[in-house]
C-alpha cells in the first residue's frame, strides 16, 4: 500500500491485536463506497450520519458535489445530509493513482451489476488482508464474479450481498428515496457460519436510521430468492410500461399472472443449479408488492429512460442459465428478446434509424442564433442582437407540437403565421451535462423542421419579458421531415437551408453563419434539461416571412435528395369543439 492507516505506530499496533485477537474491527470503520448513486449514496450517507468513516469514488459532477458540499438524502425514512467534513475521503475515478491509499475495512460496491468487475478492480489498491468486500447489486452473478476476483488477489474476505431500495439520483450528490420503508441491506457469508467481522457489520448497520439489516444464515439462497423477484418485477414492468407498478401488479390479474409465471420459471432455474427455492416465497412477497406504492425497478428505469440497464444481468442470465440445464423459461425469455433492442442501443451495440415523433419526448429551439440577427424590439422586453448572448437561449416544446412531413398544420382563426425553416439535430442517446468535447457523440443525425410561428399571437406578452409558449408550441407548428443519417450530412455547418412557398423559394440560410455551433447547442442544452432519443434541437433559421392560410410551406436541404424534403399544408383549425365546450360552461 502507498500509505499506511492514519495513527500512531502505537495505534496502528492496537488496532491490529484488538483484530486479531476478538476477530473484530476496532470502529469506527472505514468504509470504501464505489459510487454515489441511489444505493451507494444512501447507505454511505447513513452510516456517515452515525459516525463511521465513509470515503466515496466518483467523478465528474458528483465529484464536485462532494467535495464542496458533501452528500444529501431525502427520504420517507428521515432527511440526512452530510457536509464535507463529515467525510473521508472522496476520491476522482479519473485520477484514482493520485489519490492517497488507505486499507479499508469494508468495500461496498454500489455500481451496476455490469460494472462489477471493472469497479471493484478499481478498488483493489484499498484491500487489504482483512477487507471485507459487500457487493450490493441485483443479480446472481456478480457475487461469484467478487468471490473470484478477490481470491485472486490473495487478500480480503468476499461476501454475498445485495441490498432493497426503490430510490434515484435527483441530482448529483442528492438522493431521493420514496419507497421500501425502511431500505434494507442483506448480506452473509457464502458457506459456513458468518465470522465475527460480518456479525460486526450487522451490529453497525442496525444502529443507522432508515436501515434493516439482515445477516442470511444460507445467504445464497436468499440471493436467488430476490433475485427472482427482482427480475420477475422487471420483466413485467419494462414490458408493461411505467404505468405497471409494483402496487398494480397483485390488482391486475393478467399481470399477476404474468409475474407469478416469471417467478415459477426462475424457482425452476434455481433448483436446477442446486438452490432450495422454497414455494411459499412466491405468496410472501405479494404483500411487499402492493405496500411498494408507485415503485418500479431500477431496471425498468433504465430502460425507458434510454440508459445503460441491468436487462442481460437479470433477465438474460436466467434465460442462459436456464439453457444450460435446459430448463423452459417462455415467459422471462420473451421479455428479455422484446427488450434487448431497447438496451443494445442504449449500449451502442446496436445502431437504428431514429423516428423522433415516436422515440423523442420535446423539441429544444434556439432563439437568435444567426450572426447579425436581433430580437424585434417591438416584441420583446428589451432588444437584444445574437452576438450579445452569451450562450444559447431555448425555447421548448413537446413533441406533441411536431408533425409528420406531408400533413396539415391547424392555424387558430385570426392568427398572422410566419414560416422558418431550419436544420433540426436528433439525439441518438440520453444524457445530461455534457462537455463540448462529448456532445457530438450524442447526435445520431439530423431533419429539417418548419418552425412555424404565430407572429400576432403570444408577442404581446413577450414584451412584458413573458414565454414563447403560445406563439411557438401549439399543436402542429412544428412539421418535422424525415431522419437524415450523420453519413448523409458530414458537415452540417456548412450546409444551406432552404424553404419554399407555394413552390417559390423565399430564403436561403447557410449554418455557417451560427452563433453557437451544434456541439455547443448539443451540450448547453443538455445542461439546461436531460434528453432522450429522439429528442430535436432546432439550431435556428437567418430569416422569416408570412404565410397565409392554404399555403403549402417547404423545407430542404440544398443537395439532400427530396425524400428529406418537409412540407407543410397551412388549414384552418376547426372551432367547434371548444365553442361547444364554452357552450356547456
Amino acid at each position: 500500500l502507498a500509505q499506511a492507516e492514519p495513527g500512531s505506530p502505537k495505534q496502528r499496533r492496537q488496532r491490529v491485536a484488538l483484530c486479531a485477537g476478538a476477530g473484530q474491527m476496532e470502529g469506527p470503520l472505514r468504509w470504501l463506497f464505489f459510487g454515489c448513486g441511489a444505493v451507494g449514496g444512501y447507505f454511505g450517507a447513513r452510516l456517515a450520519e452515525k459516525g463511521e468513516k465513509v470515503s466515496f469514488m466518483v467523478r465528474k459532477d458528483t465529484l464536485r458535489v462532494l467535495k464542496s458540499e458533501g452528500v444529501k438524502v431525502k427520504s420517507i425514512c428521515g432527511d440526512v445530509h452530510i457536509p464535507r467534513a463529515k467525510l473521508d475521503q472522496v476520491m476522482n475515478t479519473e485520477a484514482l493513482d493520485k489519490e492517497s491509499k488507505f486499507e479499508a475495512d469494508v468495500i461496498v460496491l454500489g455500481c451496476k451489476a455490469w460494472e462489477v468487475e471493472r469497479c471493484l478492480g478499481m478498488c483493489a489498491p484499498w484491500c487489504g488482508k482483512n477487507t471485507l468486500v459487500l457487493p450490493l447489486q441485483n443479480g446472481v452473478d456478480g457475487a461469484g464474479k467478487v468471490r473470484q476476483m478477490v481470491s485472486g488477489w490473495g487478500r480480503g474476505h468476499p461476501l454475498v450481498g445485495w441490498c432493497n431500495i426503490v430510490a434515484a439520483i435527483q441530482e448529483p450528490g442528492l438522493i431521493k428515496h420514496w419507497a421500501a420503508n425502511p431500505p434494507a441491506v442483506y448480506f452473509g457469508e457464502f458457506e459456513g457460519e458468518a465470522t465475527a467481522k460480518t456479525k460486526q457489520l450487522e451490529t453497525i448497520f442496525s444502529k443507522c436510521d432508515g436501515v434493516a439489516v439482515h445477516l442470511e444464515q444460507d445467504a445464497l439462497c436468499a440471493c436467488w430468492e430476490k433475485f427472482s423477484f427482482i427480475c420477475s418485477t422487471t420483466a413485467v414492468q419494462a414490458t408493461a410500461g411505467p404505468s405497471a407498478t409494483q402496487d398494480l401488479i397483485p390488482k391486475v390479474p393478467e399481470l399477476e399472472q404474468m409475474w407469478r409465471s416469471a417467478m415459477r420459471e426462475i424457482m425452476a432455474v434455481a433448483r436446477a443449479h442446486g438452490v432450495n427455492y422454497k414455494e411459499e416465497w412466491i405468496d410472501k412477497r405479494i404483500p411487499i408488492l402492493a405496500e411498494a406504492l408507485g415503485a418500479t425497478t431500477s431496471c425498468s428505469r433504465d430502460l425507458w429512460a434510454g440508459r445503460h440497464s441491468e436487462l442481460d444481468d437479470l433477465l438474460g442470465s436466467v434465460h442462459r442459465l436456464g439453457e444450460a440445464k435446459n430448463v423452459p423459461t417462455p415467459v422471462i425469455s420473451t421479455c428479455y428478446r422484446s427488450l434487448a433492442v431497447r438496451d443494445r442501443v442504449a449500449r451502442r451495440e446496436a445502431t437504428l434509424p431514429i423516428y423522433p415523433l415516436l422515440e423523442g419526448q420535446k423539441i429544444l429551439g434556439t432563439i437568435c442564433n444567426h450572426k447579425g440577427q436581433q430580437l424585434p424590439a417591438e416584441r420583446t422586453l428589451v432588444q437584444k442582437k445574437a452576438e450579445e448572448f452569451l450562450r444559447p437561449e431555448w425555447f421548448i416544446c413537446p413533441m406533441t407540437s411536431a408533425v409528420a412531413s406531408g400533413g396539415q398544420s391547424e392555424i387558430p382563426e385570426g392568427v398572422q403565421m410566419m414560416w422558418e425553416a431550419e436544420l433540426g439535430v436528433v439525439i441518438s442517446h440520453a444524457c445530461e451535462n455534457l462537455s463540448v468535447e462529448e456532445a457530438m457523440n450524442y447526435v445520431g443525425g439530423y431533419c429539417v423542421v418548419l418552425d412555424l410561428t404565430g407572429g400576432n399571437l403570444g408577442f404581446e406578452t413577450m414584451k412584458h419579458g413573458m414565454s414563447w409558449t403560445r406563439n411557438k408550441c401549439q399543436s402542429s407548428f412544428k412539421p418535422v421531415g424525415a431522419f437524415i443519417p450523420k453519413s448523409m450530412l458530414p458537415q452540417p455547418e456548412a450546409a444551406t437551408i432552404i424553404c419554399r412557398v407555394n413552390g417559390k423559394t423565399v430564403a436561403q440560410d447557410a449554418t455557417n453563419r451560427m452563433k453557437f455551433s451544434i456541439a455547443e447547442q448539443v451540450a448547453d442544452a443538455s445542461e439546461l434539461t436531460p434528453l432522450k432519443r429522439g429528442d430535436i434541437l432546432l439550431t435556428g433559421a437567418g430569416s422569416l416571412g408570412p404565410l397565409a392560410i392554404g399555403d403549402l410551406v417547404e423545407g430542404c436541404i440544398e443537395g439532400l435528395e427530396s425524400k428529406y424534403t418537409v412540407s407543410s399544408t397551412l388549414i384552418l383549425k376547426a372551432q367547434h369543439k371548444r365553442k361547444a365546450a364554452e357552450a356547456k360552461l
